[in-house]
């Protein structure tokens, strides 16, 4: 909020002094406008990113909904085929299911990717303080 002191110029014009305060009213008007505008923009503009990124989200999930009902058809086609054939029926592949799920020592129902190796400790080859070593 803007205070103004008077001056002794301001009681012989009182007019002057009142447009001039006025204006200075209705010049921060504008920034405090500007500023709102400004805000209400960037606002806007962090919620049409994350629309967009939940929408491309959605997109990916529907894609790989798409892809594993169809890996479940083929795999049902050739369990199928395999049946008809006579070559195996479902309660062997469901004991070798669960053989191959026990290998990785998770009885999940998965197929739980293997740990990755433990990093060697980083053992320097040149002391700092004296000669190289190796």
């Amino acid at each position: 909020m803007l205070f103004k002191t008077m001056n002794f110029l301001d009681l012989f014009f009182p007019e002057q002094a009142q447009a001039t305060y006025l204006n200075q009213i209705a010049n921060q008007s504008q920034i405090i406008a500007r500023e709102q505008s400004r805000q209400r923009f960037h606002l806007e503009q962090k919620r049409r990113v994350q629309e967009s990124k939940t929408h491309d989200m959605e997109k990916r999930v529907e894609q790989l909904e798409r892809d594993l009902s169809q890996a479940g058809l083929v795999i049902e086609t050739l369990l199928e085929l395999l049946e008809e054939a006579k070559v195996l029926d479902r309660q062997s592949v469901a004991l070798r299911a669960h053989e191959i799920d026990a290998r990785d020592g998770v009885m999940d129902g998965q197929k739980t990717p293997p740990s990755p190796p433990p990093k060697e400790p980083f053992i320097p080859k040149r002391r700092w303080n004296g000669p190289r070593e190796g």
